[in-house]
């Protein structure tokens, strides 16, 4: 007999197993999409000497983009939206952080991962504090960087965020992949260009309530700037922080 949940009726299995059918479809094709990721040819060379900044010892220092890779081939750079005159992240960003941040230890067995930002290094600093991030943060808003990579039509590096893949060879750095469905909104206008590796929506994905009507995730921090420059919030009004 095939497996039933206690009490269900027949209308909710009927229901239940076209659904199984259509995540069964779904999954092989998630499979073949990371595949076919997988299979891209290399895409450009780094296109320019990066430099970032990160604090070391309570100092300022220049670290080369190579480095990021540390001992590894790969490496997973995420660009969060934070500016150097915003009194905190942008809290979509921050929720995708903290995912990163939760799993970065085990992704960093085979392949590195960190996060850039405009920000300076010392408010990087300060916010992995605050949010007990150990996941390697560098400041890159003293270079082009984040508006090479992660800057479609903007021009304003602050309001830059991808996922960007990156392999090293003998022959150099060279860039693998970059969440473009940031540049293919859904007719909602909502990217979700990182959504199947975000935590919390995936969570969220799984209760008949859904993701709801949040515009952004809810969290447990003031985010003044972004509320009011990006959201359009009236932030004098107090509504400003979920």
């Amino acid at each position: 007999m095939p497996f039933r949940f206690p009490n269900e009726s027949d209308e909710y299995r009927t229901g239940r197993d076209a659904l199984l059918d259509a995540e069964v479809e779904l999954r092989a094709h998630s499979e073949a999409v990371a595949q076919q990721r997988r299979a891209l040819p290399l895409g450009g060379k780094l296109g320019g000497d990066y430099r970032f900044e990160q604090v070391r010892a309570g100092e300022v220092s220049q670290v080369p983009f190579a480095e990021l890779f540390g001992e590894h081939e790969h490496l997973l750079l995420y660009t969060m939206m934070f500016g150097r005159e915003w009194d905190a992240p942008c809290p979509s960003c921050t929720s995708f952080v903290d995912g990163m941040n939760s799993n970065w230890y085990a992704v960093d067995e085979t392949t590195a991962i960190a996060v850039v930002a405009d920000a300076g290094p010392q408010q990087l600093l300060a916010w992995a504090e605050k949010r007990g991030w150990t996941i390697p943060l560098f400041s890159g808003g003293e270079t082009s960087f984040i508006l090479d990579y992660a800057g479609f039509d903007a021009t304003d590096p602050a309001m830059c965020s991808i996922l960007n893949a990156f392999r090293r060879t003998d022959d150099g750095v060279y860039h693998t992949w970059g969440s473009e469905l940031l540049g293919r909104p859904m007719e909602s206008g909502h990217p979700r260009h990182v959504d199947p590796i975000w935590p919390m929506w995936n969570l969220l994905d799984a209760s008949a309530g859904g993701r709801g009507d949040a515009i952004v995730p809810r969290q447990d921090f003031e985010h003044r700037y972004f509320s009011k420059v990006v959201l359009g919030q009236d932030v004098d009004g107090g509504d400003c922080c979920h």
